[in-house]
C-alpha cells in the first residue's frame, strides 16, 4: 500500500509517496534524486530516533492507515556536516497575515431580505 511522508529539514519539507514495505534506504535514495545527497550523508530521524536503513517503514510505524495524503507520516533529515551529522533543526511555518476586511465574511441580517421603509 501507498504511504505519504514529509521530510523536514531546516526551512526545508518535501513530500514523498512510498511503499510500507519500503525501506529508510528506499527513502533516503528518493531524497538523494531531489537534493543530490548521498544517502550515506543523510539521517532519518522519527520522534529524535534515529532510522536504521535496512528496516522497512512499517516496523517505524508508517502504513496506509497512519500516513495518508491529508495527513502524512513526518520525518526528520540531518546531513553529513565534514565528520559528524548536523544538529536537527527544523524552522516553524510562518503565520499568514490577518485578512483585509474586505475579505471577511460578512455577517447576514437575521431578517433575510431588507425592504426600504417607505
Amino acid at each position: 500500500m501507498e504511504i505519504y511522508l514529509t521530510v523536514r529539514r531546516q526551512k526545508t519539507t518535501i513530500f514523498l509517496v512510498s511503499k510500507e514495505n519500503s525501506t529508510v534506504r528506499d527513502v533516503k535514495t528518493q531524497l538523494n534524486s531531489i537534493l543530490n545527497v548521498a544517502p550515506a550523508a543523510q539521517q532519518l530521524y522519527k520522534d529524535d530516533n534515529v532510522l536504521e536503513d535496512s528496516k522497512q517503514l512499517a516496523e517505524y510505524g508508517y502504513n496506509s492507515a497512519q500516513s495518508k495524503a491529508q495527513s502524512p507520516g513526518q520525518m526528520t533529515l540531518a546531513l553529513l556536516d565534514g565528520e559528524e551529522f548536523e544538529k536537527v533543526s527544523i524552522a516553524e511555518y510562518s503565520q499568514p497575515p490577518e485578512l483585509p476586511d474586505v475579505m471577511k465574511p460578512q455577517a447576514q441580517n437575521s431578517g433575510g431580505i431588507s425592504a426600504k421603509a417607505e
